[in-house]
């Protein structure tokens, strides 16, 4: 993988290319692509200098492979959700963005708000909307330098027919097999266009099951799985720049008469990349207009890993006073719904704690047999199986602060399934809670229906009285991962 170089200034570097050829169909056209920006509005502004060298160089396209949202309260928390990052992303000139499964969140109406604050193409060729919502495009045809390139979207469909998520987000939405639709509508696209890019918000396996099936595109822009990829696979680039724009892909064509006669792809590390102090002042001005979500709410004694802000936040619903004087005895969450990466020593705001939650979880609590956690891990653990092993399976998903080893098989040898959960628990029934999510998604039904109850008090609620409790002694994390897996 070549480095790109970025220079301190532009003007430096205008200096270097002012002698190379813009004409409309000589010279170079760029596609750079993004993808599960997760509202990571920090990171926008390196991603904005990088536009503009490019501009400087050739034409550009700027493209995102979806999950926009969720993951920053300053953007998801907003009098209209989402919609100041849609701003910034079009002031920074996005030409094709498709839809993430996290697009959907907030229902139809926030994904309205969305479509129409867009100044760009919103394509996902997958989804139909019925009561009114909005429907995407399937795809679009843009033409630049005497090219036709055609940019199709499709979303991860491996929830049982639906993206990753509580399926009541997709109730206003009809899905199409992703894989499958990809292949039907890049086979039209291609007859009547120069290069195809497919925005996949599918993930790495079924990119590559794509790639293989001998799809008719050129370029798999990918997300969903916050992979780092940059691989030709049966001749078709796939690409993946995991998560909050930390990386992002460029496609170099080169064309000589309208025609494309060659293609080059560079994956560039952001943090390479000054800046850009015009959207730096953006970003500080939406930031700093939220007094509430500037506000101290605790003291951290030290920094906090990921696993230790999944530690805090079991320990918020473990501490959290329920009615009737209900006190739990396990807590569980689900490792993907931990978004904040960690947190410094010092005082912590109450931004970051909502960004931890920017689903607007809540409570379930009941009663529970530890075979009963048992099989619901070993479930979701063993989903999908040895063809399948990176679709959030195949390692600890669940965080408790009942420790717990899971116990793997000897087969499949390169994945193997797990066998049992062995939990440093007594046997037999005990009090619990966790969040809708698990509650909704991974416990059977028959069981949420007679042994658990759903609450109104919010996830953000108990992190939010737990991180104050602690008061000026501050909170000290506990980083130490209570979760493990183990060969039998």
């Amino acid at each position: 993988m070549r480095k790109l170089i970025i220079f301190s200034t532009l003007l430096l570097l205008s200096a270097v290319v002012g002698c190379m050829p813009k004409s409309s169909e000589d010279g170079h056209l760029y596609i750079i692509s993004t993808n599960d920006v997760h509202a990571t509005i920090d990171a926008l502004p390196r991603l904005a200098t990088l536009v503009a060298v490019y501009e400087e160089r050739g034409e550009v396209l700027l493209v995102d492979s979806g999950d926009r949202v969720s993951g920053n309260a300053y953007v998801d928390d907003a009098a209209e959700p989402g919609v100041p990052l849609i701003e910034i992303m079009n002031d920074m000139g996005y030409d094709v963005a498709t839809l993430g499964n996290h697009e959907f969140d907030k229902g139809s109406q926030v994904l309205d708000a969305m479509i129409d604050a867009a100044e760009f193409d919103v394509v996902c060729a997958n989804v139909t909307a019925k009561s009114g919502a909005k429907q995407p495009l399937h795809y679009t045809v843009i033409e630049k330098m005497g090219v036709e390139i055609g940019v199709v979207g499709v979303v991860d469909t491996d929830n049982g027919g639906f993206p990753l998520g509580g399926k009541k987000a997709y109730e206003n939405y009809d899905f199409t097999s992703d894989v499958e639709t990809a292949y039907e509508v890049c086979d039209v696209v291609a007859q009547e266009c120069d290069f195809v890019v497919l925005l996949s918000h599918m993930g790495w396996q079924s990119d590559r099951r794509l790639a293989e099936s001998g799809v008719a595109c050129q370029w798999i822009a990918g997300g969903h799985s916050h992979d780092l990829k940059n691989e030709d696979v049966c001749g078709v680039h796939i690409s993946q720049n995991v998560k909050n724009i930390r990386y992002a892909t460029v496609a170099d064509l080169e064309v000589v008469d309208g025609a494309i006669v060659s293609v080059a792809y560079n994956q560039v590390n952001l943090s390479d990349v000054e800046p850009d102090c015009r959207f730096v002042e953006r970003v500080e001005v939406l930031k700093a207009s939220d007094k509430e979500l500037n506000s101290v709410v605790g003291y951290a004694t030290a920094a906090a890993t990921k696993e230790g802000v999944a530690n805090f936040t079991i320990a918020s619903l473990a501490g959290y006073p329920y009615e009737d004087g209900f006190v739990p005895e396990v807590t569980f969450y689900h490792y993907g719904g931990i978004r904040l990466d960690g947190f410094a020593e010092g005082d912590v705001i109450r931004a970051e704690i909502l960004n931890n939650d920017p689903f607007q979880s809540t409570i379930y609590i009941g009663t529970m047999t530890t075979q009963q956690m048992r099989d619901f891990i070993l479930r979701k653990y063993n989903n999908g199986s040895a063809e399948n092993p990176d679709k959030e399976s195949h390692y600890p998903y669940f965080r408790s602060d009942a420790p717990y080893a899971i116990i793997l098989g000897d087969e499949p040898a390169e994945v193997p399934d797990a066998v049992d959960v062995v939990f440093e628990l007594e046997e037999g029934e005990h009090r619990v809670a966790m969040c809708n999510y698990i509650a909704e998604n991974y416990i059977d039904s028959a069981i949420v229906a007679r042994q658990l109850r759903p609450t109104d008090i919010s996830v953000r609620s108990a992190m939010l009285r737990y991180m104050n409790s602690f008061g000026a002694e501050g909170y000290t994390p506990d980083n130490a991962c209570r979760q493990s897996e183990v060969k039998r």
